[in-house]
C-alpha cells in the first residue's frame, strides 16, 4: 500500500497538466471569445450611436414643429378668405337675398308664423342692419363723389327702414312688413347700381 501511493501520486502528477488543459480554454477560444466579446461591443457601441442618432433626429423634427411659424389663417394670397371689400359685398348679397325670401315667407305664410318665428324675424334685422355697416366699407371704393354721396344717402335709408319695420314685426303685421322689406330692397338695388362704373350711354 506505501509503494502503491507514491506511483499514485506519480500518475496523477504526470496527468494533472492534462487534465487542467482540458477543463482551460483553448488559444484558439479564447481569441473566439475575444473576437466575440469585441463584436458584440461594437455592436452595442453601434446601436447606442443609431439610438442616440434617431432620437436627436426625433427631436430635431419636433423642435421644427414648435418652433416654426403657423400658416396665416387669413392669408388672402392662399384664397382662405376674401379681400377686404369683397368679403363685404358678398355678406350684403346674401342678406337681400335672406331678407327677400324672410319677406316672401311673411306676406304668403302669415297664418303659419307663430310668436317664436316672429322673433326670429326680429333678430333677423339686427342683420340687415349690420349689412348698411358693410355697404359703408364698399361705398368708400366709389370715386364718382356724386355715385358716392348717392349710396351713403341709400345706406342711411335702409337702416332706417330696418328700425321701422321693427314696429309691424312687433306688432304681427305681415303687410306692414312686406311693405317695408320692398323698400329695403329697392334700396339694395339701388346701390348696386350705383357701383357700376359703365357709362349709361354703352
Amino acid at each position: 500500500m506505501k509503494n502503491l501511493l507514491p506511483s499514485l501520486l506519480a500518475i496523477s502528477a504526470s496527468l494533472s497538466p492534462h487534465t487542467s488543459e482540458a477543463f482551460a480554454p483553448s488559444n484558439v477560444e479564447c481569441s473566439s471569445r475575444t473576437r466575440s466579446t469585441t463584436h458584440l461591443s461594437a455592436t452595442a457601441d453601434s446601436s447606442r450611436r443609431d439610438f442616440l442618432s434617431n432620437v436627436a433626429t426625433a427631436a430635431a423634427s419636433a423642435s421644427a414643429l414648435v418652433l416654426s411659424p403657423l400658416p396665416s389663417v387669413a392669408d388672402v394670397s392662399d384664397g382662405n378668405v376674401l379681400p377686404q371689400g369683397a368679403a363685404q359685398f358678398s355678406r350684403v348679397i346674401k342678406v337681400r337675398a335672406q331678407l327677400s325670401s324672410v319677406a316672401k315667407r311673411v306676406t304668403e305664410n302669415a297664418d303659419e308664423i307663430d310668436k317664436k318665428e316672429w322673433d326670429q324675424i326680429d333678430n333677423f334685422l339686427r342683420t340687415v342692419y349690420g349689412a348698411g355697416e358693410d355697404m359703408k366699407v364698399i361705398a368708400k371704393g366709389i370715386f364718382d363723389p356724386e355715385k358716392k354721396t348717392q349710396a351713403e344717402k341709400d345706406i342711411k335709408l335702409l337702416q332706417g327702414l330696418v328700425q321701422a319695420a321693427q314696429k309691424p314685426v312687433a306688432n304681427k303685421d305681415a303687410k306692414g312688413f312686406g311693405v317695408v322689406a320692398a323698400k329695403a330692397d329697392g334700396l339694395f338695388e339701388e346701390f348696386f347700381d350705383l357701383l357700376r362704373d359703365v357709362p349709361d350711354e354703352l
